[in-house]
């Protein structure tokens, strides 16, 4: 996989992919009909993390990640593509 994306500091829109010291990928993605309509996504496992109600912190992603988060990166400037 090739991944080129520019990096931010905080997660500020549904589509931010977030990345952990050991490489772990996430997104945050939006449901709009839900109570709590931002969920973070596992990309290693397809799995729902966490759910909220608006968007997440830096120190709210690293404590339900469970590890520190290397980068954030925004969607729109970001492609990944399966080699």
């Amino acid at each position: 996989m090739d991944i080129h994306i520019e990096r931010k500091r905080t997660a500020d829109k549904a589509g931010d992919f977030i990345c952990t010291s050991s490489d772990k990928l996430f997104v945050l993605i939006v449901d709009p009909p839900e109570r709590y309509p931002y969920l973070l996504l596992c990309l290693d496992t397809f799995s729902i993390v966490q759910n909220y109600s608006s968007i997440p912190s830096r120190e709210e992603l690293e404590e339900d990640i469970g590890e520190d988060i290397k980068e954030i990166y925004n969607q729109e400037h970001a492609t990944i593509s399966f080699l």
